[in-house]
């Protein structure tokens, strides 16, 4: 790194100062039209920012980019749809090195000792447009608000147990909130790793952020929040996993926008040894056996009992959040699914996802495919049952990740049904009496909302389907 640099490398504050110099602009307006020359390639943002602006070597050290300020920096790309510019994909961080995570405590941790003050760049991705012409919208230092903190060690602590349990291989993004562990690698073969307590090879895997996180810090910006915790005594108390915080001494979280609220408002509402997914389901026992009126008349609800979104108003009301969307399940992607049970405790109906599309399948791989990227979400099934009036009662609630074997059924079932789309077949599919976990069928409006495949024909709308019995099995798990 060059001693004749235009910021401070000993100081955030001053390299985040020289950094919001680029917002608006773009590399080739600050350095020309030479670039082009030079750098053609896509995916070569990050490193062309590091060495022609910031001017150091890109590097894959164990420490922050900027060591003695303790700052890492990472650029991630917005997409703009209809309500305006949103996070594009996860934010990776470091890949995780299996024989070594599992004898760390988080403070000393590789997560944390690289990434504990971030420096954000988001640009505005544009898929005609070279990397040299992304705009830069967004630049700010991160620190995790307290909350947020907890839930991510929770997350790393997660992460590390099945390490410990050799069990690297099973590891999902859907087993954690905030802290993910997505796949890091070119090809399934090639980025298999060791692990130390199985003989089995594990996918390569590097910490991540999942991209509904990331929208959290881009509405905050554009709000125009750049404020950072302070690093105080609860601050520490948190890193340590020690929960005997004050009231008022714990840092809340601001409500990040208008819309959202947060169950956690204060870190001291966690017992000891409490993750947040335990104080969500303590707060549901209490209703257990309340019907849907009961629950209504509980919070004095202004529901129609007829809507569709009816349960999702219940979970607010009983998670104490008065906004439309609860903020964790919201950064977390956590998907909310409810569940209906007859009075014997059976299930008539299957779980339904997104439509097939026809000609998007054909083009994608097995892990960014739409169905893994839904599989491996975290759900939160709400589960009701009929008593013998007919009443339907709430009887339990359960967060749930897709296990790892079924998740290698998964894989087998997506391949056969691009298979056969590939080669103009659409009458053959799994069938949910094939009993196989997951089946194919149509879901469409009616028999005429249709459909263009790759053939260039025309056909009924499909969609993947958990089948009932799986579901009820994972219910009593």
């Amino acid at each position: 790194m060059s001693n004749n640099l235009p910021y401070n490398p000993n100081d955030p504050i001053s390299i985040r100062a020289y950094a919001k110099h680029l917002e608006n602009r773009t590399l080739r307006q600050l350095f020309g039209d030479d670039l082009q020359n030079n750098y053609s390639g896509k995916g070569k943002l990050g490193q062309l920012l590091e060495e022609l602006y910031f001017n150091y070597k890109p590097n894959s050290n164990a420490e922050p980019d900027f060591i003695q300020a303790g700052l890492e920096l990472k650029t991630t790309p917005l997409k703009r749809i209809s309500k305006g510019l949103v996070s594009k994909e996860r934010l990776v961080f470091n890949i995780i090195n299996y024989e070594e995570e599992y004898k760390l405590s988080f403070v000393n941790s590789s997560f944390w000792k690289k990434n504990k003050l971030l420096l954000l760049i988001f640009y505005l991705h544009e898929r005609e447009k070279l990397d040299i012409d992304y705009i830069f919208k967004i630049v700010r230092l991160w620190r995790f608000p307290i909350t947020d903190l907890k839930i991510i060690i929770d997350d790393w602590k997660t992460i590390v147990a099945k390490i410990k349990a050799g069990k690297a291989h099973e590891i999902s993004e859907g087993d954690t909130l905030y802290l993910g562990a997505c796949t890091k690698g070119s090809t399934a073969e090639k980025s298999k790793r060791k692990q130390p307590f199985s003989e089995k090879l594990a996918q390569q895997r590097a910490f991540s952020l999942k991209s509904k996180y990331l929208n959290f810090i881009v509405e905050r910006s554009f709000e125009g929040d750049f404020e950072l915790p302070d690093i105080n005594a609860a601050y520490n108390k948190v890193l340590e996993s020690q929960h005997d915080l004050l009231e008022g001494d714990c840092g809340d979280l601001p409500v990040l926008t208008d819309g959202h609220e947060p169950v956690i408002k204060n870190v001291s509402e966690y017992r000891e040894g409490q993750t947040f997914e335990d104080v969500i389901l303590e707060k549901f026992e209490k209703y257990y056996g309340y019907s849907e009126r009961e629950i209504v008349d509980s919070f004095n609800l202004d529901v129609n009992l007829k809507a569709k979104n009816k349960n999702y108003v219940f979970a607010r009301a009983i998670l104490g959040v008065s906004k439309q969307k609860i903020e964790e399940f919201e950064k977390a992607e956590i998907e909310l699914k409810t569940i209906k049970l007859e009075e014997r405790g059976t299930l008539k109906e299957s779980m339904s996802f997104a439509q097939i599309k026809f000609l998007e399948i054909i083009e994608e791989e097995w892990e960014d495919s739409y169905l893994y990227a839904t599989l491996t979400k975290r759900f939160f099934f709400v589960v009701f049952k009929k008593d013998k009036h007919q009443v339907s009662r709430l009887f339990k609630v359960k967060f749930w990740t897709i296990p790892y074997s079924d998740l290698v059924v998964a894989e087998e079932f997506w391949g056969d049904t691009k298979k056969k789309i590939q080669k103009g077949i659409y009458n053959q599919f799994w069938k949910l009496k094939d009993h196989n976990i997951f089946h194919v069928r149509p879901k469409g409006v009616n028999a005429k909302d249709l459909m263009r495949t790759p053939q260039g024909t025309m056909e009924k709308k499909k969609s993947y389907w958990l089948n009932s019995r799986y579901i009820l099995k994972q219910i009593h798990q």
